[in-house]
């Protein structure tokens, strides 16, 4: 009898055991069946000529080390871009759960150049509505190439930033009452700078007719006090660049719906924290600043959209990107600055070709 019951266990044993088995390679080809189905739901909303999809494919964290960041905890913004400190294209961290992620690229790339309204431009970064934001460089060279790298077939004009120096109301890309000592009145944007109604001059003869395709994004000139204007503060004393805009009056907008509406065009200029994202670092003593390799550099004095200071001389400053690729403080009178506009596509462009090389650049359709 004990025998018997002995069988019976086993039979019932096997029994269970190849239940289980049947189970267990069942679940497993269901959850396969449908993990392939939501991959290929996923690939149906992701459209492979989306500009911004092709950016964020290639992107890696830059909080942690990869490829070309050595240190562990990431990207060191107090040093310049190099092999070991940001090449390619990255995720800002701090944007990682939002639903427009920012991507931005850094360092000696090669990959960002793009053919748009006839124009050659460079991708600087994804923005916080899911648009990709660029830098003009020129026209394309005679085989459609986007070739230019250097001086002035990579701007529109080199000028003076404002017409005087004498104010601080002169570090706005647009400004107020000249000699008021009341901040609200010196910052009010009533009178066009001198690089404003250049980008706005060039942006009315050339690219009207592709304002639907571009974004009213942000453009940021940080006029926040107390202690120094806020990209001093970021970029020359604390070496920690930032997107945000504290500011309303100094968010630059076409509509009022997410900035000031102070805009004519949607078009502007780079700021200083932008360019320290792309790889650049304030002026070092000691030549530690010199990027010469990273895609903005273009051997010429670069204005930004971002204030410096108002000295003890009585002049007002606004950061520049220099002649050795390293970022400085200028005075806004001065007039070999370059002029290099800024657009920001729409989220959802689509490209038509290209792999954003120099060669073979992106064509937006």
């Amino acid at each position: 009898m004990r025998k018997i019951r002995r069988n019976g266990k086993s039979k019932y044993s096997l029994v269970i055991l190849v239940i289980s088995l049947f189970i267990g390679v069942g679940y497993a080809y269901l959850t396969t069946t449908l993990n392939m189905q939501v991959d290929v739901k996923v690939s149906k909303y992701v459209n492979p000529n989306d500009l911004a999809f092709n950016i964020s494919k290639n992107a890696v964290a830059d909080n942690v080390s990869s490829t070309y960041v050595s240190s562990a905890t990431g990207i060191d913004f107090s040093k310049m871009s190099s092999d070991t400190n940001g090449k390619g294209v990255y995720l800002l961290s701090s944007t990682a759960g939002n639903t427009n992620p920012i991507y931005y690229y850094r360092g000696a790339v090669d990959n960002n150049n793009v053919k748009f309204a006839n124009f050659c431009w460079k991708i600087v970064r994804t923005t916080e509505t899911g648009g990709v934001k660029l830098i003009y460089n020129g026209v394309p060279d005679s085989d459609g190439y986007c070739t230019n790298t250097t001086g002035a077939a990579t701007r529109i004009a080199a000028a003076v930033f404002n017409d005087s120096a004498s104010d601080i109301a002169y570090v706005g890309y647009m400004y107020g009452t000249i000699g008021s000592s009341d901040y609200d009145e010196i910052h009010k944007n009533t009178n066009d700078s001198a690089v404003k109604k250049i980008i706005d001059e060039w942006y009315k003869n050339n690219m009207t007719a592709f304002t639907s395709k571009l974004e009213d994004t942000v453009w940021c000139n940080d006029r926040s006090m107390p202690s120094g204007f806020g990209a001093r503060n970021r970029l020359y004393a604390n070496k920690a660049p930032s997107l945000e805009c504290q500011n309303e009056n100094d968010r630059f907008t076409v509509e009022e719906a997410n900035g000031n509406g102070a805009l004519t065009y949607p078009v502007a200029m780079l700021t200083a924290d932008e360019a320290s994202y792309a790889g650049g670092l304030y002026y070092q003593s000691d030549g530690s600043a010199n990027n010469r390799t990273y895609y903005l550099y273009n051997a010429a004095l670069n204005w930004t959209l971002s204030p410096f200071a108002f000295d003890s001389n009585g002049t007002a400053l606004v950061f520049y990107l220099g002649y050795a690729g390293d970022l400085g403080a200028r005075s806004v009178d001065l007039d070999s600055g370059s002029v290099r506009p800024a657009i920001s596509l729409v989220k959802g462009t689509l490209i038509s070709g290209g792999d954003g090389t120099s060669t073979n650049p992106y064509v937006v359709q």
